[in-house]
């Protein structure tokens, strides 16, 4: 008998994942901005599945991989069906449709399949080995939002299929490197939470017209954030690298003592 504290999260996951194939279904009839809206719901459901499980201690097992295996159908295979639509559409008979988009579903899916290895279900929210994968398709989708509500509000038409291309190939990348992706809330911690809660209403207030904006600078803004943190990390000078070698030694020093060592 299923207990039924895991049934709204998960009903909530299989929302995520028929929000993803409803996607598929509308690439493929070349209906690019039905797919991309159908995405944009299903990391919405995304979102809602982990708090619900939070707020009804409904963490399981089952739950990870139902979320796991859904992610791969909205974020993983629907993002691939609408590159690969495009570039059938923009590029026809080009030998790059299958491998690129054929690529960014593989990666999607090692994403996965690495986080649930290195994971367990658990309401703590860690950091992430690699991007996450939602934002390696509000990558790709919000970049088409982004070139199409300049084109019809400015009539600028800066889609470039090469950019599109390089984009798709680049977030696939990102999803299996392993390089470390700080949750939301922790890169944006610059921004007060008095604020960041204002700033929210008003995206939701005024969604129909900032929507296509916002979705395009938070995912970019996210992973420009990330890289460079991990590159200041990584290259930064010698004496903050011997600062922070000297806190750990002193950290270690004082658990030694407390434990009597």
């Amino acid at each position: 008998m299923v207990k039924k504290k895991y049934i709204a999260p998960n009903l909530i996951t299989a929302g995520n994942m028929f929000l993803g194939y409803l996607s598929i279904t509308e690439s493929i009839k070349n209906n690019f901005n039905m797919a991309i809206w159908f995405i944009l719901l299903a990391m919405v459901c995304d979102g809602l599945d982990g708090k619900t499980a939070r707020k009804l201690d409904a963490f399981s097992e089952f739950g990870k991989e139902f979320d796991s295996f859904c992610d791969a159908v909205s974020f993983g295979l629907a993002p691939s069906m609408l590159i690969y639509s495009i570039l059938t559409k923009n590029v026809p008979g080009s030998p790059f449709i299958v491998p690129v988009s054929f690529l960014y579903a593989l990666c999607g899916v090692m994403r996965l399949v690495k986080f649930n290895i290195i994971n367990v279900a658990s309401s703590e929210k860690g950091d992430f080995s690699g991007m996450p994968i939602p934002n390696a398709a509000a990558m790709v989708v919000s970049y088409i939002m982004i070139c199409n509500v300049l084109e019809t509000t400015f009539g600028l038409t800066i889609f470039n299929i090469r950019v599109f291309i390089a984009i798709s190939v680049i977030s696939a990348g990102l999803m299996v490197s392993t390089m470390p992706f700080k949750t939301p809330d922790k890169t944006f911690s610059f921004i007060p939470k008095k604020l960041a809660l204002i700033i929210i209403l008003g995206l939701l207030i005024s969604m129909y017209w900032t929507l296509n904006y916002s979705v395009f600078i938070i995912s970019y803004t996210y992973v420009l954030l990330n890289i460079l943190t991990y590159f200041y990390k990584r290259f930064g000078s010698e004496e903050e690298k011997d600062e922070d070698e000297l806190t750990e030694e002193f950290i270690e020093v004082d658990e030694n003592e407390e434990k009597g060592e």
